[in-house]
């Protein structure tokens, strides 16, 4: 029996005479812990905790006497008609309630001061999971210490509850928890680095130790290029091992690929086995194998990007040789396969020729033109049954020293016309950059006069205003030309089969984005409804839908899962509790690249007591487009719980020359994390140069010039890195020592000296501005209306430059530098250069 009770208990018959007491028309009484006011016929006047009594005091008045109550809010409750003894007798009542309250409370908060000094004197790592409850204690106790129960505490409770007063919100618990867990990690850091010794190259930096010391339950540690974030996820396992006494089979390390985790595994220290490692998907096979008690097999497809297209075109070919199913693929790819693009919305002529090839452009007479507005003329004769040649040689030999042979747009045999389509606008301009291209056609027009052969001219400013197709049957009606509609099911399945490569690519991309984010067809169809052009998304959706519940249906009937299905499914058991996860610890590295589905996975791994440890780097998020989500690195508390912030600062890949420039260039994005990056090399780099060249041959052998030159004959490394894979055609063969990579693929690699390639303007160009097939903004993770602009490209570039240990070479075109290069040289006067930028 607590004492209160007890109190409560003897005193209950007391209490209850004091009804009796009353003269006035109210009356009093005391019941566990609360003073009761009420009016002579039981209805309740006030009720008054005892620990809300800032006052209790009796007046006498020309007869009677006033008991008057007043609360630490300042409000009070008075009791008329009493007698001077009876007054007394109720205050004393009340009065004894209040100090043996006080003496409960004291010998409870004494406790809880000792329980908190201990807590917060730095000996272990106070998790902010584990101090709420605490706190929560705290606020309670101290909720009940108001008015006259503080006032009448004894020595040993009212020195504890100045100790404690300062803990009571949670500003204040929080600041004391900070300054405790920051003598932990101090203390620890020794013990931390003596533990990696051995497993270690170098020994590890106080920056990197207080980072693996940090016990939270989510540590993110921000790691920047160079900073050895594969030292601190080994560092971390040893510490857990060694100082922690934690089993190596409640650690679980995750990394995004076989690679990284083989790394990991190799430097781990002995005593630590290397199945504590893993890739996600490796992960999540050995999840779902120990639920269903059996080893699932991965479809064929499912490991190989070539027969993943392969199955999905024969699921397409399926599909249009159905008659129940055909037409949503068919007049799909008859008429939006294509997102409409104005040879007028693009730079220069190059880089609308790759956007067109990019999408093949294919009429439905199989002919694959160059414009969207071709495509609609070509089309349009042959659903009027107007037979047409596209782009056949003219019937004069028209060669000379300055033009090639002469390819009308269209000829039409049947009625002897040809049809040019010109990309001029209402001034006869053509799209800007496009050089010769109006002299051409005046060229083809004197051609055309001269020889006596009849042309009809058409004009994107027509298509423009919406009335193309109406002035060229005009034309062709007054010229004679017959219109006769043709039944277009049997030009539309021809047409849908010669493009199933283009969709089926198409398709596993999507595909993958549904499956990894968890994407529903409902959801799929709110987004559409928001996003691009809605005809075209809806009928996109409805091939979707069927492919992919065929898609699905061959998995199931083999038996297998994609890689996809190795995630989702793993996470599923486990939050249904079919798999009982034993891991303590999750360690996560490279964690910039996390997408829905693996996180869906870590959260399900969470249970009283996990602890995440999480590394990575925003600054080098790139991976956007394989379903990567920066946003979830930065609000990761939203599903692992508290997070405290480390960061890694010191790099030790390359010195200040690099580190500066490219620092700055990445941290111009302000929804990134502001911090800052110091070398730990005390030699100088040879920094970032600018190399102004046309062609990147011509500058590759400037480079190579450079580099012999400052290496003075040592042996180096250099690695060439494009923005897209297909740039290494431009290169010229048997370089030496030089190896090609993308700037994606390139993530974790570093070289000597790093060549980028790319940097000029335009779509094709680095920033790129060549947007992917807008059907896929439906399942890309989604930026802020407000991001920064090419926030992702940016990161890209950094990531490029920072693969350099001594020097950058970057390569830009001299008539349209890429706005990087010349942001990078306008910002920053240590950018050396070779040859001149054209001014």
């Amino acid at each position: 029996m607590q004492p209160h009770e007890q109190i409560t208990a003897e005193s209950a018959s007391f209490y209850r005479s004091l009804a009796s007491l009353a003269r006035g028309p109210a009356r009093i009484s005391l019941v566990d812990e609360t003073v009761r006011l009420e009016r002579l016929t039981g209805d309740a006047l006030a009720e008054i905790p005892v620990g809300s009594i800032d006052a209790i005091t009796v007046r006498p008045s020309w007869f009677w006497n006033r008991l008057t109550i007043r609360e630490a809010d300042g409000t009070r409750h008075s009791i008329g008609g009493l007698a001077r003894r009876e007054a007394d007798r109720v205050h004393d009542a009340v009065l004894g309630v209040v100090d043996r309250h006080a003496s409960s409370l004291g010998n409870e908060l004494a406790k809880l001061d000792g329980r908190l000094s201990r807590l917060l004197a730095g000996e272990y790592y106070i998790r902010h999971s584990k101090s709420g409850e605490v706190h929560a204690e705290l606020a309670t106790l101290l909720g009940k210490c108001g008015g006259l129960v503080r006032k009448r505490l004894e020595q040993e409770g009212d020195e504890a509850l100045r100790h404690l007063a300062p803990l009571e919100s949670e500003e204040g618990f929080e600041k004391a928890r900070a300054r405790a867990n920051n003598r932990f990690v101090s203390k620890r850091s020794p013990d931390v680095i003596a533990a990696a010794r051995t497993a270690l190259r170098d020994p590890l930096t106080p920056e990197q130790a207080e980072a693996i010391a940090t016990d939270e339950d989510a540590t993110r540690v921000l790691a920047g290029a160079g900073t050895g974030k594969t030292s601190v996820i080994v560092g971390k396992a040893a510490h857990l091992v060694r100082n922690q006494g934690v089993s190596p089979s409640e650690i679980l390390v995750l990394a995004f690929n076989r690679k990284a985790a083989s790394e990991i595994s190799k430097r781990l220290p002995s005593g630590i086995p290397t199945e504590s490692v893993s890739t996600f998907h490796a992960f999540g096979h050995r999840v779902i194998a120990e639920v269903e008690k059996a080893r699932s097999n991965i479809a064929p497809f499912a490991e190989n990007e070539s027969k993943l297209h392969a199955t999905l075109k024969e699921i397409l070919n399926g599909l249009l040789d159905d008659p129940q199913h055909s037409d949503a693929t068919a007049n799909f790819i008859a008429s939006y396969h294509g997102a409409y693009e104005s040879a007028f919305d693009f730079e220069t002529q190059d880089e609308y020729d790759a956007y067109i090839r990019s999408v093949e452009l294919r009429t439905l007479s199989g002919a694959r033109v160059k414009s969207f507005e071709e495509l609609e003329i070509a089309n349009y004769l042959t659903k009027n049954g107007v037979k047409f040649y596209y782009e056949r040689p003219y019937e004069k030999q028209t060669a000379t020293a300055e033009y090639r042979q002469y390819h009308p747009d269209f000829f039409l045999p049947d009625y002897n016309i040809y049809i040019e389509h010109y990309a001029l606008d209402e001034r006869g301009r053509p799209p800007l950059g496009w050089k010769g291209y109006k002299e051409r056609a005046e060229w083809h027009k004197r051609t055309h006069k001269k020889y006596g052969t009849k042309l009809i001219e058409t004009y994107s400013w027509q298509h423009r205003q919406g009335i193309l197709l109406r002035k060229l049957r005009a034309r062709l009606e007054g010229e004679g030309v017959r219109f006769e509609r043709v039944p277009q099911r049997k030009l539309v399945l021809d047409l849908a089969k010669q493009l199933i490569e283009w969709l089926a690519r198409l398709l596993a991309k999507f595909l993958n984005h549904v499956k990894t984010n968890g994407l529903s067809s409902q959801e799929l169809r709110a987004r559409a409804s928001k996003r691009g052009t809605l005809w075209r998304n809806e009928g996109f959706l409805e091939v979707f839908d069927q492919v992919h519940t065929r898609y699905e249906q061959r998995l199931e009937a083999a038996g297998e899962l994609d890689f996809h299905d190795l995630i989702n499914r793993a996470a599923r058991y486990i939050r249904e509790g079919k798999w009982e996860t034993p891991y303590r610890y999750v360690l996560v590295d490279e964690f910039q690249d996390i997408s829905a589905g693996r996180m869906k996975l870590l959260e399900a791994l969470r249970r009283d007591g996990t602890a995440y440890f999480l590394v990575g780097d925003d600054w080098q998020s790139i991976n956007r487009f394989a379903g990567s989500d920066v946003g979830l690195l930065r609000n990761c508390g939203d599903y692992l719980g508290h997070v405290k912030k480390r960061e890694l600062s010191r790099t030790f890949r390359f010195a200040d020359g690099i580190l500066g420039p490219s620092t700055e260039f990445v941290r111009r994005n302000p929804e990134q994390t502001q911090r800052s990056l110091r070398s730990a090399r005390r030699a100088e780099d040879k920094g970032i140069t600018v190399v102004a060249a046309a062609d990147p041959a011509a500058g590759l052998r400037l480079v190579r010039e450079d580099i012999e030159t400052s290496a003075r004959g040592n042996g180096h490394s250099v690695l060439v890195l494009g923005r897209y894979n297909n740039s290494k055609d431009a290169l010229p063969s048997k370089l030496p020592r030089e190896e090609f990579s993308t700037v994606h693929s390139a993530k974790g690699r570093e070289a000597d000296y790093v060549v980028v390639l790319d940097l000029k303007e335009g779509r094709w160009g680095f920033p790129s501005r060549f947007e992917d097939n807008s059907l896929l903004d439906l399942v890309l993770p989604q930026v802020s209306e407000r991001a920064y602009p090419f926030a992702e490209e940016r990161r890209l570039f950094y990531v490029a430059m920072t693969r350099a240990r001594i020097g950058a070479y970057l390569i830009t075109d001299p008539v349209r530098p890429s706005t990087f290069v010349t942001e990078l040289l306008r910002q920053s006067g240590s950018i050396r250069q070779i040859d001149a930028l054209a001014p």
